[in-house]
């Protein structure tokens, strides 16, 4: 079978009325979302007259969704998931309209009122994203399911391609506020979207999951269930040992693709010709991303966890290994490490969502998405943490991650697939 035609195999899941509304309405939130992050830097820059204004407005926004994560997994779980969703959108909206007022000249803009809009955005995105891990699941059928989260993939990372081409354009001809009012207009359309899914798509039924072991351990995850504290998410978690490692997996992962973020810059300038070097990679890795979902997308079968948690590893690895040996590789070599460990971060990605989203009961899917996310939004910022403290000392640092990804990689791919949904 031909790409082209697996490709429109797998895109015919938009026939499916709910899926569809859904997807469009994700298309033009992630459309209006692309770019505000490059956006919302330089007009903090030049709100504050310095790059403190950019650090204090990105601490406003991870510092947010760090303290409500818990909270949006709870509350996603425990209501109508769609609602949830709905709810976040209009807190984006306001956090957005009312920057954009000011910035229309209502009054004189100061760098709080960028911080305090980050921070309900902020809230609004650790509400709605574990609401729409668990909601994904109730619109498709689940062999469809890879599917589907390689279509939604596939839409951020165009946005995250097209990002700092729409906010450089923007910001030069009509302004932030008009990149505000982009945005507005996104999350309306959405939430418009979101009232119609509501009207034809029935929540899936809370009930008792299954256990994953008899005896003790199959109690105790009965009680884990009616149990509606973010804590109980881990409680499942001890009950699906594969999960646990790769949530760790994912954390060194996540590590890495921070101090990337700060590391590789540096390594650029200092070892590889200057800022044009990173701004190669740093394309690289966009374009990797987005055929690792392409990858996913147009595969003929869908691929289990188990080893896509030994390519993950691999393509981490392989990334780490080239910039230690910057001083000896040619920078194309380099860029083609940093597109395979983007594309295989990408692809991977979608198949681990597929496999928790399957294998790990509905009616604490939303909590443990949220375990997701807090993941991210934990080792993100701490792998940039580490690349500002350590800069005279990377090649220890690649080092270091490799070992744990490899000794993580190990037991995440030998217990991938034991406890099953619905399995004693």
């Amino acid at each position: 079978m031909s790409t082209t035609v697996r490709l429109k195999d797998k895109t015919a899941i938009l026939r499916e009325r709910r899926f569809a509304t859904f997807f469009a309405g994700n298309v033009v939130s992630k459309t209006g979302d692309a770019a505000v992050p490059v956006a919302f830097a330089l007009a903090a820059y030049q709100v504050s007259g310095s790059a403190a204004g950019i650090t204090w407005v990105l601490l406003s926004l991870w510092g947010a969704r760090f303290c409500m994560v818990a909270t949006g997994g709870r509350i996603a779980d425990r209501y109508d998931r769609i609602k949830v969703m709905m709810g976040a959108d209009v807190l984006r909206i306001v956090a957005q309209g009312a920057l954009a007022l000011l910035f229309a000249g209502l009054l004189p803009v100061q760098s709080w009122h960028l911080c305090l809009s980050a921070a309900l955005y902020g809230v609004g995105t650790a509400l709605y994203n574990p609401a729409q891990i668990g909601l994904t699941p109730e619109l498709v059928p689940e062999d469809r399911l890879q599917d589907a989260n390689g279509l939604l993939s596939l839409v951020a990372d165009v946005a995250f391609l097209l990002g700092p081409v729409l906010a450089g354009v923007l910001m030069g001809t009509v302004g932030f506020a008009w990149v505000l009012w982009l945005d507005v207009a996104s999350f309306a359309v959405n939430l418009a979207l979101l009232l119609r899914l509501s009207r034809i798509h029935t929540p899936a039924r809370r009930t008792r999951a299954a256990a994953p072991d008899e005896g003790t351990e199959g109690a105790a995850a009965e009680e884990a269930a009616e149990d509606t504290r973010f804590r109980a998410g881990f409680a499942v978690m001890a009950k699906y040992p594969w999960f646990g490692f790769g949530m760790a997996l994912w954390f060194v992962i996540s590590l890495g693709i921070g101090l990337t973020a700060v590391a590789g810059p540096v390594i650029a300038v200092e070892s590889l010709g200057g800022t044009g070097a990173w701004s190669v990679l740093a394309t690289c890795l966009a374009l990797g991303s987005l055929l690792g979902s392409l990858t996913v997308i147009s595969a003929s079968k869908q691929h289990p966890w188990k080893a896509a948690a030994v390519v993950v590893t691999v393509g981490a690895v392989l990334q780490f290994t080239t910039l230690t040996l910057r001083d000896h590789l040619p920078t194309a070599v380099i860029a083609a490490s940093f597109a395979v460990c983007a594309l295989t971060t990408a692809a991977c990605g979608i198949v681990w969502d597929t496999a928790y989203q399957s294998e790990i009961p509905e009616r604490y899917l939303s909590r443990v998405g949220s375990v997701d996310n807090f993941v991210n939004a934990v080792g993100v910022p701490v792998g940039m943490l580490l690349g500002g403290l350590f800069g005279a000392h990377y090649d220890a640092v690649f080092l270091v991650i490799s070992v744990l990804l490899v000794l993580l990689a190990l037991p995440a791919a030998r217990l991938a697939g034991r406890g099953r949904k619905g399995t004693s």
